[in-house]
């Protein structure tokens, strides 16, 4: 029987994993291997590292597709090695690097190609990407924002869809997220390294800055719409499984999940949460706004959409999938595409 967080972390996030380049019978191989929570970052890179081997062979026999997509297996595997495994700060920081090199091996190589940036943000550089649909001169753009505790290779499929529809693709860590959060917390004003991030992207003479798009997953969901609400450069905004404000949340949380979102947060992270809201922000979105949720989700149930919905001045769409759990992780098959299309909409 495996332990009490090994237990929290399988069953909340199995589908959130299995949606995002883990193979259902390898998370299977690794839910028999781990039964205890130290063995778990291990576990999981030593996952890592076969895919990585896999990709080191097919890159050095010509092989660029193949190697690029078992980079990126490799780099998600070494996220879910580090995923709330905070505790070890040695074996979260080199899982976070491993994952980091994987990231970058894969940058040339995937289809479209990734651009690798560090925009400068209060001292400390934040990681980011940039994809650009083939054939299509400046096309419009597509900002996402992870989550709490999730990074932006986690949005690598989120942006598979959005580039087959013609948009470019911008994600990046942001305070509190990934390696990030070693040096600077996660702030209820993400609008403001948003801001930053937006400024430095719209640089570029080969995107339509006139056509940009902001969303977000679950935390990211709630500050890609405070982004939206202070800044007229988006002219669509979405927002997957997020609050109208998580404020209250820490008491109820699991112990794992605590620990964790100290590391994302800070050691003041009930305060934190508890000051993240729309509250003066909702009222100013003018922009199309999509809301997606999930009825299982007991995290972020829908009833936080339809407050932000009651508040916004622009056209709001909110759709609640009852069968969906946090994220729609387990429906990414439909979601992830109706996302991109209304986005393609938006931006048309």
């Amino acid at each position: 029987m495996a332990d009490r967080n090994v237990e929290v972390a399988l069953d909340r996030f199995t589908w959130r994993m299995l949606s995002q380049y883990v193979s259902p019978w390898e998370f299977e191989a690794l839910k028999k291997k781990i039964q205890t929570w130290d063995q778990w970052c291990e576990e999981w890179s030593k996952a890592a590292r076969r895919h990585a081997e896999i990709a080191d062979t097919a890159a050095g026999e010509g092989n660029r597709h193949t190697a690029g997509t078992a980079y990126v297996r490799a780099a998600l595997y070494y996220h879910w090695a580090s995923f709330l495994f905070v505790h070890d700060q040695k074996q979260w920081r080199a899982a976070m690097e491993a994952m980091g090199e994987c990231w970058k091996k894969a940058a040339p190589l995937v289809d479209p190609p990734m651009e690798l940036f560090e925009i400068p943000f209060g001292g400390v550089p934040l990681p980011g990407y940039l994809r650009q649909p083939a054939g299509v001169g400046n096309p419009p753009l597509a900002i996402l924002v992870p989550g709490g505790d999730s990074t932006k290779e986690e949005l690598y499929d989120f942006g598979e869809h959005m580039l087959k529809r013609g948009i470019a693709v911008f994600a990046f860590d942001g305070p509190g997220q990934g390696l990030v959060s070693a040096r600077l917390k996660l702030r209820p004003d993400f609008e403001v390294p948003i801001r930053a991030v937006t400024d430095f992207i719209l640089q570029r003479v080969d995107l339509d800055s006139r056509r940009v798009a902001i969303g977000g997953i679950s935390y990211g969901g709630l500050f890609a719409c405070r982004a939206a609400a202070f800044d007229d450069r988006f002219k669509a905004v979405f927002s997957i499984s997020s609050w109208y404000t998580p404020a209250g949340r820490f008491p109820g949380m699991d112990p794992l999940s605590q620990t964790g979102l100290k590391q994302y947060m800070g050691e003041n992270a009930q305060q934190v949460q508890d000051s993240i809201t729309m509250k003066g922000a909702a009222g100013r979105i003018e922009v199309p706004l999509l809301q997606v949720y999930g009825g299982l989700d007991k995290a972020s149930p829908p009833e936080h959409a339809y407050r932000v919905e009651k508040e916004v001045k622009g056209p709001a769409t909110t759709i609640v999938f009852e069968d969906g759990v946090h994220v729609c992780n387990n429906l990414h098959h439909i979601v992830r595409p109706l996302i991109a299309d209304w986005v393609a909409e938006q931006l048309r």
